[in-house]
C-alpha cells in the first residue's frame, strides 16, 4: 500500500491549498519570481501573475490557443521542472480553462523531509516475521494437517517445513508488492520510505499487509498511476505462482473422510469464502478431487488466499488505496470522490466494514492530492491496465459474507 505524506496540495474550487508538516524551510522572493517569468514566458503567453498565498502565481496560455499533444505537453512541462529546480521549486499546474488551453501555474517550495528512522521498518519486518511465523505454525501444527498430510507418522522437521514454507510464501508476497511501489519510487524520482511491516493475527495469515510512505509528489498523472498499480501487480504475480504451488502441495479428500474428520475433531474444520481464482483453479484441478469430496488446501494455498485478499483491499478505487491513486490519475478530483463513496458502499455490503470504517476515518474531510501537474492526461494502455487491475480485484476478492464466523 501507497501512503502520501508532504506535501499536500489540496485543490477546492479555483483555490490550491499547500499545507506542510513544519514551517517552510524556504523563502521564494521576487528576483525568483522574475526568473520564473522569463522561463515561463519562452513556452507560454503570460496573461496574469501575482503572488498569491506567498508563491509566485501565473496564469498562461498555449500560443494562439493550441493544445498540443499529451507527449508535447509533456515535455514543455519537464524543460520547465528542469529549468527550474536549481531554485528549489516546484512547478504546481492545473486547468483554468482547458478549452481554452489556458493554466494556472503555481510555484511550491520544495521541502526536506526528515530522514526516516529505519530502526522502525526493521524491527517492525521482524515482528511481522514473528506473527506470519507463529500463523504458520497453528496451521502446521493442526491435528487435521497432520493426519492428511503425514498418515504415517510426523516429525518436527515436518513442522518446521511447512512452517517456513509459509512464512517464504506469505512474506514473499507482501514483501514483492511493497519493494513494487518501492523500486518504482524510486525509477520515477520519488522519495519514498523503506516498507512497513505490519504483524497481524496469527489465525488469518499474521499480517495486515505493509505499507511504504511517499515524501514527494508525483509530477505527473502517469507517475501516480504507475506508483499505484506497481505494488498490486507485482504481489499479483507472485500470488498466482504461490497459489499454483499450494494447490500441488494439496490434498484431496473424499466425502467419507469429511465425515470422519467431523467426528474425530469436531468443530475444527471449516471452509473458507474462497474468490473466483480459487474456483477457477478447481476447475483445472477437477480430476484431483474426489466426486462428493473436496481439496484440504495445504498451508502454502492458504498463503495465496491471504494474498488475494491484501491485492483486492489495496486495489479498490477508494481514497488513497493503491487503486484510488490508480483511479486519480484518470479522473478529476470530484470524480474521484464520488467513485470512492461507492466503493464504500460496495465494501460495507460485501461485509468488509472495518476496513470501509478505516478509510473513512482516514480519508475523512480530504481530497485526494493529485499529482504536480494534474493536466497531462494518462494514455489509453494506462487505462487499459487501471481496467485489468479492476478484474484482479474481482477475481480475487473473498466473498466475506459467506465466513462472517471467521472474523
Amino acid at each position: 500500500m501507497l501512503q502520501r505524506k508532504i506535501p499536500y496540495l489540496g485543490v477546492f474550487g479555483d483555490q490550491t491549498i499547500l499545507a506542510f508538516e513544519d514551517e517552510p524551510t524556504s523563502v521564494i522572493t521576487y528576483p525568483t519570481f522574475a526568473e520564473l517569468s522569463e522561463i515561463l514566458a519562452g513556452k507560454f503567453d503570460i496573461k496574469m501573475s501575482l503572488l498569491e498565498y506567498g508563491m509566485p502565481t501565473f496564469v498562461v496560455q498555449w500560443a494562439e490557443g493550441f493544445i498540443p499533444s499529451n507527449e508535447e505537453q509533456e515535455i514543455v512541462f519537464q524543460e520547465i521542472t528542469k529549468s527550474t529546480a536549481s531554485l528549489k521549486v516546484w512547478p504546481f499546474v492545473k486547468w483554468r480553462n482547458e478549452r481554452e488551453g489556458e493554466y494556472l501555474i503555481r510555484f511550491i517550495p520544495k521541502q526536506k523531509s526528515k530522514p526516516s528512522n529505519n530502526k522502525i521498518n526493521y524491527a517492525l519486518f521482524i515482528a511481522t516475521l514473528a506473527s506470519i511465523s507463529l500463523g504458520g505454525f497453528l496451521q502446521a501444527t493442526s491435528p487435521i494437517f497432520l493426519d492428511l498430510f503425514y498418515p504415517g507418522g510426523w516429525t518436527v522437521w515436518d513442522i518446521a517445513f511447512t512452517t517456513i514454507i509459509f512464512v517464504i510464501s506469505l512474506m514473499g508476497i507482501i514483501f514483492t508488492h511493497e519493494m513494487g511501489h518501492y523500486k518504482m519510487s524510486q525509477r520515477l524520482g520519488i522519495e519514498a520510505s523503506l516498507p512497513y511491516f505490519l504483524p497481524g493475527l496469527p489465525q488469518i495469515g499474521g499480517t495486515f499487509g505493509a505499507f511504504i510512505v511517499q515524501k514527494s509528489p508525483p509530477s505527473y498523472r502517469k507517475d501516480l498511476l504507475d506508483m499505484g498499480l506497481s505494488g498490486p501487480i507485482a504481489g499479483f504475480v507472485v500470488t498466482l505462482v504461490v497459489l499454483v504451488v499450494g494447490f500441488f502441495m494439496s490434498v484431496p479428500v473424499t466425502g467419507e473422510q469429511l465425515i470422519a474428520i467431523e467426528n474425530a475433531y469436531p468443530k475444527q474444520s471449516g471452509s473458507l469464502a474462497v474468490p473466483i481464482l480459487f474456483i477457477l483453479m478447481e476447475y483445472l484441478f477437477v480430476d484431483f478431487i474426489p466426486a462428493g469430496g473436496t481439496i484440504y488446501l495445504h498451508p502454502v494455498a492458504f498463503a495465496a488466499w491471504v494474498g488475494m485478499l491484501v491485492t483486492a483491499l489495496n486495489l479498490f478505487p477508494i481514497a488513497q488505496l493503491d487503486g484510488g491513486h490508480a483511479l486519480r490519475a484518470i479522473v478529476s478530483p470530484k470524480r474521484h470522490k464520488q467513485i470512492g463513496w461507492a466503493g464504500i458502499l460496495v465494501m460495507l455490503l460485501i461485509g468488509y466494514y472495518m476496513m470501509a470504517i478505516l478509510i473513512l476515518v482516514l480519508s475523512s474531510g480530504g481530497n485526494h492530492p493529485g499529482p504536480l501537474n494534474d493536466t497531462v492526461k494518462v494514455s489509453n494502455s494506462r487505462i487499459a491496465l487501471f481496467l485489468i487491475c479492476m478484474v484482479i480485484l474481482v477475481l480475487c476478492i473473498p466473498p466475506l459474507w459467506q465466513m462472517f464466523s471467521l472474523f
